[in-house]
């Protein structure tokens, strides 16, 4: 079994790491999370897959903001009645955070977001004139 982690994409010109510096620090007043992300790339463009569990589609943002995409959510705490007692509690809650600088190819235009089982797929097609286009030889 191979087991990989990228922290940027060859010849792509990322370095998303310098803008999720930024979202790593945990908020001592309202925690901070940053959800686990995989980046792909295809010929059409970019796949951003982020582990976001336990939310509604309604409490994440997408957005594009300076050639950044940003992703952000808040996952609430359960409200519990007094007589509840708590034994055990794990699970994070707060404010998520995850950004990446999209490269020069990027689409800030085709951009589609989709909320399921947990995951947030992010698609960025790449801008036409970027695209390999083959010519007919006559």
């Amino acid at each position: 079994m191979e087991l990989r982690y990228e922290n940027g994409l060859a010849g792509g010109g990322w370095l998303f790491d310098r803008v999720n510096g930024m979202f790593r620090e945990i908020d001592q007043a309202g925690r901070q999370m940053v959800p686990a992300a995989d980046v792909i790339e295809n010929k059409d463009g970019y796949r951003f897959y982020f582990e976001m569990p336990g939310l509604t589609t309604e409490s994440i943002s997408v957005q594009v903001e300076d050639g950044r995409l940003l992703v952000a959510a808040e996952r609430r705490r359960p409200e519990w009645s007094k007589e509840t007692a708590v034994h055990v509690a794990e699970r994070g809650y707060g404010q998520l955070r995850r950004a990446f600088q999209l490269p020069k190819d990027a689409s800030h235009e085709n951009i589609h977001a989709a909320y399921k089982d947990g995951v947030l797929e992010v698609r960025v097609e790449k801008r036409p004139e970027s695209k390999p286009v083959k010519i007919q030889i006559n």
